[in-house]
């Protein structure tokens, strides 16, 4: 028995809007993927702070046996990261930090202090094989990290170059993320409250 040629001809209609229908998912695909691969990446994730509140300005030890004070980088932006090496998260970032402030302080954008809150140099010593990063000191007392309200590592603020806590990022971050590189060196921001972008 034959397929009435009415029936035939809906089933070939239908056929041909399924196919349509196919093509347009694929075109719609195809032209929102072009759009994410040109949009830039998702906001680094942050809080904003009020930039009311001075960063702390503690004594912090230098490997050397010098001493830093946040005070005298006033001018330019500090990236201030306090971490421990006994800290599971700080290890795992922080290669990718160190390279990053390298990168923005080669730039004159941003300089990183990254406070060890270990108790002594002996263990941060023997964590770098005896060759301790420049960008590393050590905080001789809970004081910066109480007065920051630092209750787990790791923990990062981003301080503006008048001294004041503009942004903070709690927890581990892949600071090897192009967002991060816009974030820190001013580039991302627009609009009320946003940090002032470092000195070129």
């Amino acid at each position: 028995m034959g397929v009435p040629p009415r029936l035939r001809a809906f089933g070939g209609a239908a056929g041909v809007l399924m196919l349509l229908q196919a093509l347009a998912v694929g075109l719609y695909w195809a032209v929102e993927h072009g759009r994410g691969a040109a949009r830039p990446g998702r906001p680094f994730e942050h809080e904003q702070l009020s930039g009311a509140e001075p960063a702390p300005d503690e004594a912090l030890a230098r490997p050397d046996g010098s001493e830093l004070r946040l005070s005298s980088l006033r001018g330019r932006a500090v990236l201030l990261h306090v971490w421990a090496t006994w800290c599971a998260p700080c290890r795992a970032e922080l290669p990718a930090l160190l390279d990053l402030g390298r990168e923005l302080q080669r730039g004159g954008q941003v300089q990183l202090v990254a406070v060890s809150v270990d108790e002594s140099w002996d263990v941060v010593r023997a964590f770098f094989d005896g060759d301790v990063p420049p960008e590393v000191v050590r905080a001789g007392s809970p004081a910066l990290a109480r007065r920051l309200g630092v209750s787990t590592l790791p923990d990062t603020f981003l301080v503006r170059p008048d001294g004041s806590l503009a942004l903070r990022f709690t927890g581990a971050r892949d600071w090897s993320a192009p967002e991060a590189k816009l974030l820190l060196a001013g580039q991302a921001w627009t609009g009320p409250g946003a940090p002032d972008a470092p000195p070129r």
